[in-house]
């Protein structure tokens, strides 16, 4: 078994990369992260009003469209050819109950 003893430049490093790592988280904290979280809540505003000026587009164009084809009357027939065809699907087997 190895045993590595401490040293006082080891204590001295490990203090130091703490320290260089909280004051890097502090930094980024202070100026990144605001700005990053700025940037994506300007992204989600730009969408919800391209959003919002689609749909009251398609509104204003579904209104005058109701406007200019006001009273009329569309019937749409289907036809004859609803009727489900069993001749050529197979024979027909009538089954009973079996008590």
């Amino acid at each position: 078994m190895i045993l590595h003893e401490a040293s006082f430049v080891g204590l001295v490093r490990t203090i130091a990369i703490i320290f260089i790592i909280v004051y890097a988280l502090r930094l980024l904290s202070r100026y990144v992260f605001p700005f990053l979280l700025k940037r994506w809540v300007n992204k989600k505003m730009s969408e919800f009003q391209n959003q919002a000026q689609t749909q009251f587009r398609e509104q204003q164009k579904a209104q005058q469209f109701a406007k200019e084809h006001e009273g009329e009357v569309k019937i749409k027939s289907r036809g004859n050819n609803n009727k489900p065809e069993t001749d050529e699907i197979g024979d027909f087997v009538d089954f009973e109950e079996v008590d």
